[in-house]
């Protein structure tokens, strides 16, 4: 990805360039090769891309437009400021106790047990070989495009809890069925 201080003229210039069926739109393969790579070299996670997509499709064409495309841009550009305040030794990825610690600056309060599960969901390529099933290494880290899509996950699930959470002391009683709604409301 380009820098921020990227012109419009120029963003424009680009979106025309990945908007390889020219129909002044783009649809998530197009936008995934707009975001290129993550800074360890790994292509962004599709699931990360179809996210970013429902948040950005403002309209719900099914397809993203300039104007939703700047504003995409423009909130990447702010995530990977983000993301570097939090990647304290310039890997290029967040280690577990750099994703705890950002994950606390953003108000979420997480265990070490959730965190791993985090982890393990997002970067399975660190699992210890030979090792238990749900061991993972020292160092387990998530690059970029997983630390946003923990990020914005995290504040919507919470957001949803907390239409839940009646008093706000972090318990709430819902039946089987208000839990699957809360969740397709999510997914």
């Amino acid at each position: 990805m380009a820098n921020s201080s990227v012109s419009d003229a120029q963003l424009h210039q680009f979106f025309n360039a990945i908007d390889t069926d020219h129909t002044n739109c783009l649809n998530p393969t197009e936008l995934q090769r707009a975001l290129l790579l993550n800074s360890d070299g790994s292509p962004f996670n599709f699931d990360t891309i179809q996210l970013l997509f429902n948040m950005f499709d403002s309209d719900r064409s099914g397809s993203i437009h300039f104007q939703e495309f700047a504003s995409l841009w423009r909130y990447i550009e702010d995530w990977k400021k983000i993301f570097v305040t939090f990647d304290r030794d310039n890997s290029g990825t967040v280690d577990s106790s750099e994703l705890k610690t950002a994950l606390h600056a953003f108000g979420f309060n997480v265990s070490d047990r959730f965190l791993n599960i985090v982890i393990r969901k997002y970067n399975s390529r660190h699992r210890v070989p030979g090792g238990p099933k749900n061991s993972l290494q020292h160092n387990a880290t998530v690059n970029f495009d997983s630390f946003v899509q923990i990020c914005v996950t995290i504040k919507s699930l919470t957001d949803t809890f907390r239409t839940v959470d009646s008093d706000g002391d972090g318990w709430a009683k819902i039946n089987y069925e208000e839990m699957l709604e809360l969740i397709v409301k999510n997914i």
